[in-house]
């Protein structure tokens, strides 16, 4: 069951005290409005900036824990050769910056599912927002976001972060199969930006039982089966 109390998953694992969802007052928007939901494209800086964080992350990660970088970055073999490089020096990074910026950046590769998105996807997540999610985050003290962005960058699948107070759902599009469900997997990312600071990192609840929980939120709040939400 969720309510305004607790959250319990199947795991028996507790989290108290739901109303911390109130933290999202002090930054979100007038919750009386509609949220404006917006689709943009990484440029070829900024994308070359997240296939840096996750070189980072992965030779200081994701390696150690057998994760592979291949979902995170272009699918061409020379950024391949980089994420390889543990330590690359500085001439070694500009080289394939400019590789990847003159050579392998193009933004109609990020726009391959920009249609589906706008005329399917983006009307389906309002309507869930609206009718399902708004008025639970009414209940416990949530002024949703005015605006929402969905940022597309190069990879296969989806995150979330915050761009200064703004939440982003960045949506590795460039080998994301067309035939894939996108709708759930949006809900997905925008329960996670919902719950990061008042539960997940104020509880430093590990990554399993995260997926879990926004897992469970989904199936609450959203009222259906997730087999469902998510086509």
């Amino acid at each position: 069951e969720i309510n305004e109390d607790n959250v319990i998953v199947s795991s028996g694992f507790l989290l108290s005290n739901l109303r911390a969802f109130s933290f999202y007052a002090k930054i979100f928007g007038n919750k009386g409005r509609n949220m404006q939901i917006n689709l943009k494209h990484m440029g070829a800086d900024s994308c070359w900036e997240t296939i840096m964080d996750m070189h980072s992350d992965y030779h200081q990660n994701l390696k150690q824990h057998k994760y592979t970088y291949n979902q995170f970055v272009p699918n061409d073999k020379r950024m391949h050769e980089f994420m390889e490089i543990e330590k690359p020096t500085a001439q070694q990074v500009k080289h394939y910056h400019d590789i990847f910026v003159n050579e392998i950046y193009n933004e109609n590769d990020l726009k391959k599912i920009d249609d589906k998105i706008v005329n399917d996807v983006i009307p389906k997540m309002q309507m869930a927002i609206d009718g399902k999610i708004k008025p639970l985050a009414n209940k416990w003290g949530i002024k949703l976001p005015e605006q929402l962005d969905i940022v597309c960058a190069y990879g296969c699948g989806g995150s979330y972060y915050y761009s200064g107070e703004k939440p982003v759902i960045l949506f590795r599009a460039s080998d994301y199969p067309a035939d894939w469900p996108l709708y759930g997997m949006f809900v997905h990312e925008f329960v996670h930006l919902l719950i990061e600071e008042p539960i997940i990192i104020k509880h430093n609840v590990p990554q399993d039982l995260k997926e879990r929980i926004v897992d469970l939120i989904c199936l609450e709040t959203i009222g259906r089966p997730v087999q469902e939400w998510c086509k």
